[in-house]
């Protein structure tokens, strides 16, 4: 399936954002986390989106099983001149389970960070840095590194995540 750049700009800085927020908040207390996610992008709001801009298939995600394969060289260099990434329907499909284990954690009731929480940040990475990161530009992964999060340092410049919002985010939201 064919993403658009700004597609893929968006989906990274948001699974970076995660990614970032829950290694903050194993030195905080887990509902501060639940409090910032309130005032952002929902997961359940990119699951919404990725389907129906990458028309899926109505799938119980819980049930979903998928194993990230490291893409072969001839892949990496197809994005060197392709300005438009390719995904697989079950990568995207494996993001949206990603993104659904995350919504489950922000609404539970735990306490505090454990090793399903871990599990999830470093399926999130692997999953960014393996699917999404070898179609990105050098230029475009510097601003991406600097995405907002979750007890961020005041002495580091972040970038908003409004600046990631591709236009169509809000017309399929609304359609």
């Amino acid at each position: 399936m064919k993403i658009k750049y700004n597609q893929l700009l968006f989906l990274y800085a948001y699974l970076r954002q995660i990614d970032l927020s829950l290694d903050r908040s194993r030195w905080n207390s887990w509902n501060k986390l639940q409090y910032y996610f309130k005032n952002r992008l929902q997961p359940t709001q990119m699951i919404e989106y990725l389907k129906k801009s990458f028309f899926l298939p109505e799938t119980d995600l819980d049930q979903f099983v998928f194993f990230l394969e490291k893409k072969s060289l001839t892949e990496r260099l197809k994005f060197i001149f392709i300005k438009d990434g390719l995904l697989k329907q079950n990568e995207i499909l494996y993001c949206c389970k990603l993104l659904s284990i995350f919504d489950k954690y922000l609404r539970s009731d735990i306490k505090e960070y454990n090793l399903d929480i871990e599990k999830l940040r470093i399926d999130v990475a692997e999953y960014y840095s393996k699917s999404l990161e070898l179609m990105i530009s050098k230029k475009d992964l510097n601003r991406l590194m600097k995405i907002e999060h979750f007890e961020e340092s005041d002495q580091i410049e972040v970038i908003s995540m409004k600046e990631f919002v591709p236009d169509d985010f809000w017309v399929n939201r609304m359609s």
